[in-house]
């Protein structure tokens, strides 16, 4: 795969939620801010910023590039821990890796020293129930084998609002899933298609709900009942 074919890593995310969503970045070329978004690009300021700095037995890596031609994406990540691997833990060779170093134009480089990468991305708040945060934070560990050619089997998800780590560990069943997600993405943006809106709850917190208008495209939809339905939520 080309570099002008990546895609950026945290529309696997918006592939998960919303597929419409995700054309509507990619395809149409439509963003919009909402509350959310504002608060999550305030809450990432800092660790937007590249920084290289030792921290007891760890190295903290913020603004870390990233790149897969595996999985076809690129992106940036806020935080990648270097740790010392546990002593009484083997570490094996990892099979992905070897496997993404073979491909044509994979740039992979083994690190300096013995350390496990540990990627940590921050989210704004709590965990909702259709977030796919699991799926973003896999690839970064997929483009870090990629990269180091070194197994990364776990990392954390921070949220900034409760101060909470939430580990996550990357077992086959998750990198199967963040394989499926990038591959559908370029599916997706190959195919050059919106797909129709669906009405689904979690839209309620989407940043392109007004530009998007999902309720509008139901089945027996009509200008009337669109218009009470914006009423109801606007009264809720």
């Amino acid at each position: 795969m080309l570099e002008d074919d990546l895609l950026p890593l945290s529309y696997l995310n918006d592939i998960l939620f919303c597929e419409r969503r995700a054309a509507m970045h990619l395809i149409e070329q439509i963003w919009k801010e909402n509350q959310f978004t504002a608060e999550g690009q305030y809450a990432h300021r800092k660790v937007d910023k590249t920084a290289n700095l030792k921290r007891g037995d760890k190295r903290n890596v913020t603004g870390m590039m990233l790149v897969s031609y595996r999985l076809g994406v690129t992106g940036k990540a806020d935080l990648v821990e270097f740790r010392e691997p546990d002593a009484t833990v083997a570490v094996p060779g990892n099979a992905d890796a070897d496997e993404a170093a073979s491909l044509p134009g994979a740039r992979v480089s083994r690190p300096p020293s013995p350390f496990i990468p540990y990627p940590v991305d921050f989210k704004r708040g709590k965990k909702r129930r259709w977030d796919n945060d699991e799926v973003q934070l896999c690839a970064q560990a997929m483009c870090l084998e990629e990269m180091l050619n070194v197994p990364v089997p776990k990392g954390a998800i921070f949220h900034i609002r409760s101060q909470h780590r939430r580990e996550v560990v990357f077992d086959a069943a998750l990198r199967q899933q963040t394989t499926t997600a990038a591959a559908r993405l370029h599916e997706l943006v190959k195919s050059g298609k919106t797909p129709p809106a669906e009405w689904k709850p979690r839209c309620k917190g989407c940043s392109l709900l007004e530009i998007c208008m999902p309720k509008a495209w139901r089945p027996k939809a009509t200008a009337k009942r669109y218009l009470e339905s914006l009423l109801e939520d606007e009264n809720a």
